[in-house]
């Protein structure tokens, strides 16, 4: 097939048509983060095991051992839970190869971001423009995020705009830090999903160490998270878990697990 034959796709920043060939393999979210091996988890089977008394009783014998919580967790994960479906990594063809290379600048920002684990103290000492990159990285991550492949995104220009430092549109985004009320025994689930309001729509991605919610309405005041646009602020609280409620990823969580389901 040549490149006049092939399909023509859009890329989701610029808005031009390319060939195929010519579209970039975009990971979401970034490799460096967790999107290295991606694993499928038998939602259904992950319940059955975590009630099971013979579960229950290896765990304690591995607990007595001196093995950690987290570490028993993780033999069991990828023993009996886990099966690999993305081997390189959860990708998709949304950007061309230009707009990936220039987005590669926030994805930077953003791994500096991540490898201070968030920190308030060390995120205060980033240059604001670096600030901005680490914005502009989590939104344009969305931009790949296969449910929202047919939203209306209205933050492309304040992305497209290296310099820009206002986006006064409709979507925010809050984030929270993974610990054990979002990750059952420790186990880092990084799918992405969508789960709908009558105000509006919630689209969830997440790496290693945060879940991130984009939304077009605002934030259910139940919910304690973080406002992106927070850490431009000197000392922005960092919130960590979802807390009882489990916020907006339980929510994206239980609805994965439902479509999981054969009730048949």
């Amino acid at each position: 097939m040549t490149a006049s034959t092939e399909k023509q796709c859009k890329c989701r920043l610029c808005g031009d048509y390319f060939s195929d060939s010519e579209m970039s393999e975009e990971h979401y979210p970034a490799r460096n983060t967790g999107n290295e091996d991606i694993v499928a988890v038998d939602l259904g089977k992950m319940f059955d095991t975590f009630i099971s008394e013979n579960v229950h009783a290896e765990i304690r014998q591995k607990l007595d051992n001196g093995q950690t919580l987290e570490s028993i967790a993780g033999d069991i994960f990828d023993s009996q839970l886990a099966t690999s479906l993305f081997p390189k990594g959860r990708t998709a063809r949304t950007l061309c190869r230009k707009c990936n290379t220039f987005l590669g600048k926030y994805d930077e920002a953003y791994l500096r971001f991540f490898n201070s684990n968030g920190n308030p103290k060390v995120v205060n000492g980033f240059q604001q423009h670096t600030k901005y990159q680490i914005i502009k990285a989590i939104y344009a991550k969305f931009l790949s995020v296969p449910e929202t492949r047919n939203e209306e995104l209205d933050f492309l220009d304040f992305i497209r705009d290296a310099d820009s430092t206002v986006y006064n549109g409709t979507w925010s985004v809050y984030f929270v830090k993974r610990n054990f009320s979002s990750d059952l025994m420790g186990m880092k689930d990084i799918r992405t999903g969508k789960i709908t309001f009558d105000e509006g729509v919630v689209y969830e991605m997440s790496d290693d160490k945060f879940i991130f919610n984009l939304m077009n309405f605002p934030k259910h005041s139940c919910f304690e998270m973080t406002n992106l646009f927070d850490i431009l602020k000197k000392n922005y609280k960092l919130i960590e878990g979802v807390g009882e409620n489990g916020g907006y990823h339980a929510q994206v969580f239980m609805s994965s697990l439902f479509s999981q389901m054969d009730f048949s």
